[in-house]
């Protein structure tokens, strides 16, 4: 017994010894150091990656853009997050640019203000900037209480005529989104309280819709543009009576990633053939992305609410990461596109040309 007892305490002492031997073992060992993990934050409105909060809260600026022939091309448009083409009177139309992802100087040439582009800005809580505008347009932007920068009131301190690029006033208006970011802090505006953003499809999305590569957009007999998918890019290509849009500032191809066409009529309303757009209420839409098409709603329930887009089921429409384009044409026979035949049409033609969202719906 006192041997087993002895031949114990002898096996005690040495497992004893091991663990010490194991827990100094240890402590000789460099402690595991765990990399911290990375926080990720989006732009609100083209959902691109940033290592900081900074530019994710960035109020966004919507600046009126001129599309007259002779103010054309227009600078830093390939660097919009969001564009919105509108009719205006006569035979034009005119662009509202959203900036938000990031703040470029020399953007132009900068154009009046009209009451829907003040409407629209508003959904995005955006500061707009525009030089002078119609009666109607001016009206609103104190009706909306929108942060409101005129050229005509701010020429000469954050508002100059460009008079190196060959174009004559009022074709000629630009501005710096950096100048006009720290003339509102001096004034103490927060521009640091963005709160708009987009609903976004992560990247390996499986876009579903029907196989659409080029739309046709009339605004009027006299003015048109072409949305070409190119594969490669997975982008749109946007084409201006028949010629490639090129950006002033950068010499760059403008492109994007979604194209959203809304029907929505305007008529003349104002003095000088201003027009009164149908945004109000409900309507129908086509949404473009990655070669797709597919048949959207819309509603927009008064001036200051937010245009909402849904798919024929209901569900509020994604977006894919990247720009966005709004064409706002009259009715759907202003859309024209291909649709390819369905199986049971097979050996009747190629292709169908089709105006309308409900017959693209019930051919998905």
């Amino acid at each position: 017994m006192k041997k087993l007892k002895k031949l114990l305490l002898v096996g005690l002492a040495a497992t004893t010894l091991v663990a010490c031997g194991k827990t100094t073992e240890n402590k000789n060992q460099a402690p595991e150091v765990k990399e911290p993990e990375k926080i990720v934050y989006y732009t609100p409105l083209t959902h691109e990656e940033r290592d900081n909060e900074d530019q994710a809260k960035k109020k966004i600026f919507a600046v009126m853009l001129d599309n007259h022939d002779d103010a054309r091309p227009q600078a830093q448009i390939s660097k919009a997050d969001i564009i919105y083409e509108y009719r205006v009177e006569g035979e034009f139309t005119r662009y509202m640019a959203l900036f938000q992802s990031n703040f470029p100087e020399n953007v132009g040439p900068v154009r009046s203000a009209r009451p829907y582009f003040v409407q629209t800005a508003k959904e995005y809580n955006a500061i707009y900037a525009h030089w002078g505008g119609s009666v109607a347009g001016l009206e609103e932007v104190k009706k909306r209480n929108v942060v409101d920068l005129d050229g005509i009131a701010l020429e000469g301190i954050v508002f100059h005529r460009n008079k190196n690029v060959g174009k004559r006033a009022p074709h000629n208006g630009y501005i710096s989104l950096p100048e006009l970011e720290n003339y509102l802090v001096e004034k103490g505006v927060d521009v640091n309280d963005n709160t708009a953003s987009l609903n976004f499809y992560d990247k390996e999305a499986n876009i579903e819709g029907l196989d659409v590569g080029e739309i046709t957009l009339n605004f009027n007999n006299r003015y048109k543009t072409n949305f070409i998918y190119d594969e490669a890019t997975g982008k749109y290509k946007y084409i201006r009576q028949g010629q490639p849009v090129i950006d002033e500032a950068t010499g760059q191809e403008f492109d994007t990633d979604n194209l959203v066409v809304l029907f929505q009529k305007g008529v003349v309303a104002g003095p000088k053939g201003t027009l009164k757009m149908a945004n109000i209420g409900t309507g129908t839409g086509l949404l473009l992305q990655k070669g797709k098409l597919a048949p959207i709603t819309w509603e927009k329930e008064n001036e200051d609410a937010r245009t909402i887009l849904k798919y024929t089921d209901g569900t509020e429409v994604k977006f894919y990461p990247g720009r966005t384009f709004f064409s706002i044409v009259d009715e759907e026979k202003d859309a024209v596109y291909q649709v390819p035949e369905t199986e049971n049409q097979a050996g009747e033609g190629n292709a169908t040309e089709n105006h309308d969202p409900a017959k693209v719906n019930s051919q998905k």
